[in-house]
């Protein structure tokens, strides 16, 4: 009865501290995983607070001016110089987006500026491109449509669009 005794309080000590063990284990998983919301939840709060609430307008602005730049490419028998003008006045646009817009997001994710980057950089090139292709008449209204603004138009959704779906 003894050694019967022993083992069942030896089994008991054993369930206990197992029971502390996974107590302890499940606390500090809790604990981990409330941190990593707490993160998430700052991350969205500070895109909130610094691109959407205070830059938010510097990027429809500045849209508004690369369109209104892109709107002499209608223009008839554009010289070269007058195209290397708008493609050099774009491109200081797409800095000023940059810098008053987009850099912001590197306080918040890099992986978040690197997808607007990306996004504005290949809508710059397009624009480009386009501008310089003597096989494409940009005053032929359909084709200036087709090629600049549902580009334009694509991309300005697809950045507010990957600003909206960030989860932190």
């Amino acid at each position: 009865m003894s050694i019967l005794d022993i083992a069942f309080k030896a089994a008991t000590v054993c369930i206990a501290g197992f029971n502390v063990y996974f107590a302890v284990k499940i606390f500090r998983l809790k604990d981990k995983k409330d941190e990593t919301e707490k993160e998430r939840d700052r991350k969205i709060q500070l895109l909130k607070t610094l691109v959407l609430d205070h830059n938010l307008k510097n990027y429809h602005s500045i849209f508004d001016d690369i369109e209104q730049q892109l709107i002499l490419l209608k223009q008839p028998n554009l010289s070269t110089i007058d195209k290397q003008n708008i493609d050099t006045q774009i491109a200081d646009y797409f800095i000023q987006l940059r810098s008053k817009f987009y850099d912001a997001l590197l306080a918040i994710d890099d992986s978040l500026y690197e997808s607007i980057k990306d996004k504005a950089d290949c809508l710059q090139t397009h624009i480009t491109n386009t501008i310089f292709d003597p096989g494409i008449n940009l005053t032929y209204q359909p084709k200036f449509d087709e090629l600049i603004t549902q580009k334009l138009t694509i991309t300005k959704t697809e950045i507010i669009r990957t600003l909206f779906k960030y989860r932190g």
